[in-house]
């Protein structure tokens, strides 16, 4: 037992410090997670808070805790889905923990109760909002409340938990037995995600009609997710019976869970590090070429991002959804006006402004991909323990960080190219409209790239575990896609209020004047600054 708990903390311990900003005050670098974690449950809070206000003279408060209960499900088991390749699958500390004198299945559980803690911290930001503000709507406030609350909150993430890990166990195991083991994982969870995200666009009618039809759809929801049931009947009507047989299944379900993942994780995770290599290999036959430094660099940072899933899911997940909204334009784009010209449950913006200005609907799309798609706030952190060697090779530092501008723009190009030329042709733009927005095709997506890097060199994680921890969980990913929103909704915010003052043409003008501007500044930093804190870095 004591050996278990030793492990527990130092793995705890060492991926806490990815919720901690490295900043010389050591407060400042607990309280602004702190600040964000509290802000975004006041918003749901406050949301959810007009909801249960609606609810409150049917008598029908239970039923939003139910549809938290299930939302926070499907929230968690995408997340779950997402993150188990990198959690539990080909982790970078699995020799040294296979070389420890414990059990295969301790090691086992440590992952997944890891999983467990951050699934757990991931569900209180949007359940404990809810089960705090459904007590302003009680009569009176009970201890059975209390402690059923506090035992679901504990419980939930637990169901989700194990079918992403079933799920991720299945898809590791197919690509386990495949030459290109990433690439197979890569596309099963895109098809995981890509419909999960087609389901989403019809959640706008879902909660149109949640109001007017709560009661169906809860018994809907109940019927499909036990835990949702479960937690209405215990709020409504407790019975100890029904707590502990919920909190039995659980315990079985964990448990069960544990024995039949240890049959085969390992047999998986073998396989997973398994290198493939030829035997036709005729030494007379080699044939070496010289490359330049800079192409070698390009080479590397494109190796370094295809062969990383957690890297192209969360990066070019954008690409995806950009590739999605120009198919969904081009065939589907009679069908979107209402959505968008409806005051009352749309965005209430006139037809004749859209169809007089769809080169900036095609610019803003470009422009919330160009920064939602930051691949460069990971790349220096994906450099980890080898940043040392990277420095230490006869090369100048401006020219490795461009690699990495240049490998990123490389990635992100040609995909939005394609789509803007497809969007020309269905919409008819005029030539100088569609080499004004090619031009803004690179120089937007540069921007973001510039700010990605710097942020990045700005706040470093090269001690991660796992790639997950750098991509998904680190301060410059979080500060780059903020600044990213910052600059998107700014930039969205002038062209829409300047949009009945100058013509399209004139507005994409201005538009590439700005961002060459910024492209020029934020360049200069990068070479001067940025070359800086590069030589600083070390591990």
């Amino acid at each position: 037992m004591k050996k278990l708990h030793s492990l527990i903390k130092a793995c705890m311990s060492n991926d806490m410090s990815l919720f901690k900003i490295k900043t010389k005050n050591r407060k400042a670098s607990v309280l602004f997670p702190l600040f964000l974690a509290l802000y975004l449950m006041f918003i749901i809070g406050t949301a959810s808070y007009g909801l249960f206000k609606q609810l409150s003279p049917m008598n029908l408060q239970y039923v939003l805790l139910s549809f938290f209960v299930f939302g926070t499900f499907i929230m968690t088991l995408i997340e779950g889905v997402y993150k188990t390749s990198s959690l539990l699958f080909n982790c970078k500390d699995d020799l040294l923990l296979l070389s420890l004198p414990i059990k295969r299945r301790t090691v086992l559980f440590i992952r997944i109760f890891k999983f467990y803690i951050f699934e757990l911290m991931f569900n209180s930001l949007f359940m404990l909002p809810a089960m705090i503000v459904y007590v302003f709507f009680m009569k009176t406030l009970t201890v059975t409340y209390i402690i059923t609350s506090i035992i679901m909150l504990l419980t939930l993430p637990i169901i989700p938990i194990v079918i992403s890990c079933f799920i991720g166990m299945i898809t590791s195991s197919i690509s386990s037995r495949f030459k290109y083991k990433n690439a197979i994982e890569i596309i099963f969870t895109m098809i995981f995600l890509v419909f999960i995200m087609i389901i989403s666009f019809q959640m706008q009618s879902i909660t149109k009609n949640i109001i007017q039809n709560a009661t169906s759809i809860n018994d809907v929801i109940t019927k499909i997710y036990y835990p949702s049931g479960v937690y209405a009947k215990l709020v409504t009507n407790f019975n100890i019976v029904d707590l502990l047989i919920y909190i039995l299944v659980n315990i079985i379900l964990s448990i069960l869970s544990i024995y039949v993942l240890g049959k085969f994780y390992f047999k998986i995770n073998s396989r997973l590090k398994k290198v493939e290599t030829s035997n036709n290999v005729n030494i007379n036959d080699l044939n070496i070429k010289s490359k330049s430094k800079t192409n070698s660099l390009i080479k590397k940072e494109l190796n370094t991002f295809f062969k990383t899933p957690v890297f192209i899911i969360n990066s070019g997940f954008g690409l995806i959804m950009f590739m999605i909204i120009t198919f969904i334009l081009v065939f589907k784009f009679d069908s979107l006006i209402p959505i968008i010209t409806n005051k009352e449950n749309g965005l209430g913006i006139p037809k004749d402004l859209i169809m007089n200005n769809i080169s900036l609907l095609i610019l803003s799309i470009t422009m919330l991909t160009g920064f939602m798609t930051s691949i460069t706030n990971s790349v220096i952190s994906m450099e980890g323990r080898n940043i040392n060697i990277l420095k230490s090779l006869p090369i100048k530092v401006k020219t490795i960080l461009m690699s990495k501008i240049y490998a990123c723009l490389i990635i992100t190009t040609p995909i939005l190219l394609i789509g803007n030329i497809i969007l020309f042709i269905k919409f008819k733009i005029s030539i100088i409209e569609s080499i004004l927005l090619l031009l803004l095709v690179v120089l937007i997506p540069l921007v973001s790239h510039f700010i990605g890097i710097l942020v990045n060199l700005r706040y470093p994680k090269l001690d991660a575990d796992n790639a997950t921890e750098i991509v998904k969980q680190s301060t410059s990913s979080l500060v780059s896609v903020m600044l990213g929103i910052i600059f998107v909704v700014i930039n969205i915010a002038i062209i829409y209020s300047s949009i009945n003052h100058i013509s399209s043409i004139l507005l994409l003008i201005i538009e590439v004047i700005v961002y060459i501007i910024i492209d020029i500044i934020l360049y200069l930093c990068l070479i001067n600054k940025g070359v800086k804190r590069f030589n600083k870095l070390s591990v």
